[in-house]
């Protein structure tokens, strides 16, 4: 059965500063001592990739064991320590603590959107190679791109404040070029990345800041996966991985039976309008959004779709023998995503401070037990 799975990794956006809560610009740092960590333009964030698997125990693995020695490494620097969710949830510096000085793109970032961009998520990206499956298979991610979102939303505060949003991350970060069609194929891409750099919509072929993409070693020619970037960052591996999980498991079934929803047989350009306003739904309401279900031209739910979601593909994660994985995807249905948790919290402390500073150290108990499991698996 494991031979079936596609090739998936994810890249961790993190921050880290103290156990009270405050992000502290460490890229540079920890760039230095990780040689595998890479820099946002911000030095208050820091990235690092996992390599391409088709395990999802090896990706657990990937996740977990870079966190934990970073996690040593930051406890040794005055008790520091990692930070979750997508924004900064305290008040914090305006000046932009610039990471790659002399870098024309990193500079275009910081002129251009100045702290809009210190965000952390996560990238996931599922590796296939034939080009029609990757075009068609990233139109149908993207249709499902406001669910992802409401799953994972974690930034319902930023800079000392309650924004009303689920992922005020995603409800503020500059998408980018504001018009992404759904491509066709290959070709189309090519054509439409070019033209950007060409009239300038777009800075280079990196400049592509949209909910899902193609991605690949020598954009926009050389493709390999579709890259998910909607999603903030997820505390939980478990319940990452669940995310994961589900969009396997929607692109499993196009692989198998090669069949497209019927609503990518519409007018696309009317298409990308609603999805956009359906990903700034998701935003604001998280699983509580009423959400366009394009399946029955209904309105429902996140919380509703998502479920109907699991049954629909339980058969199919049974067969490629992840079920376990997909799993957890009930669980945050359950306990409600990150976002819910945090205003949970704070409605009961009426502190942004102490909320924070209660997931900051659930964060830590969880990374260690799932450092503490794997030992247990070897």
């Amino acid at each position: 059965m494991e031979n079936k799975l596609l090739q998936k990794g994810v890249e961790i956006e993190l921050y880290a500063g103290t156990e009270s809560g405050e992000v502290l610009p460490l890229s540079t740092n920890l760039k230095e001592t990780f040689s595998n960590f890479s820099q946002e333009p911000d030095q208050r964030s820091f990235e690092y990739i996992t390599n391409p698997n088709r395990s999802y125990y090896e990706l657990y693995k990937e996740i977990i064991e870079p966190r934990i020695k970073v996690r040593n490494y930051l406890k040794s620097l005055n008790s520091l320590t990692l930070i979750p969710g997508s924004t900064i949830a305290l008040p914090f510096s305006k000046e932009f603590y610039f990471s790659k000085p002399g870098d024309p793109y990193s500079e275009l970032i910081l002129n251009t959107y100045q702290t809009k961009v210190i965000t952390t998520s996560v990238h996931i990206n599922i590796g296939i190679d034939n080009y029609n499956d990757l075009f068609k298979g990233l139109s149908i991610l993207r249709l499902y791109s406001p669910l992802f979102l409401a799953l994972s939303a974690s930034s319902c505060f930023h800079d000392g404040k309650v924004t009303g949003y689920k992922s005020f991350r995603w409800h503020s970060f500059p998408k980018t070029p504001k018009f992404v069609p759904f491509f066709t194929d290959h070709n189309d891409f090519i054509q439409w990345s070019h033209k950007q750099i060409e009239t300038k919509t777009m800075f280079n072929e990196r400049h592509l800041w949209t909910s899902v993409r193609p991605n690949g070693p020598n954009r926009p020619d050389t493709l390999n996966r579709i890259e998910l970037r909607i999603c903030d960052f997820v505390a939980d591996i478990k319940k990452l991985l669940s995310i994961v999980a589900l969009i396997e498991c929607i692109l499993q079934e196009y692989l198998l039976n090669k069949k497209q929803p019927k609503v990518l047989g519409t007018d696309l350009n009317k298409l990308v309008d609603i999805m956009d306003k359906q990903e700034e739904i998701a935003a604001k309401d998280g699983l509580n959004a009423n959400l366009w279900n394009w399946k029955t031209d209904s309105e429902d739910k996140a919380y509703n779709i998502i479920e109907s979601l699991y049954k629909e593909f339980c058969n199919t994660a049974r067969d490629i023998n992840i079920l376990e994985y997909l799993n957890p995807v009930l669980e945050i249905l359950k306990d409600g995503n990150e976002a819910t948790q945090f205003m949970e919290m704070y409605n009961r402390t009426g502190s942004i401070e102490k909320t924070m500073q209660h997931f900051i150290n659930q964060f830590t108990i969880m990374d260690l037990k799932s450092a503490d499991m794997l030992k247990i698996n070897k």
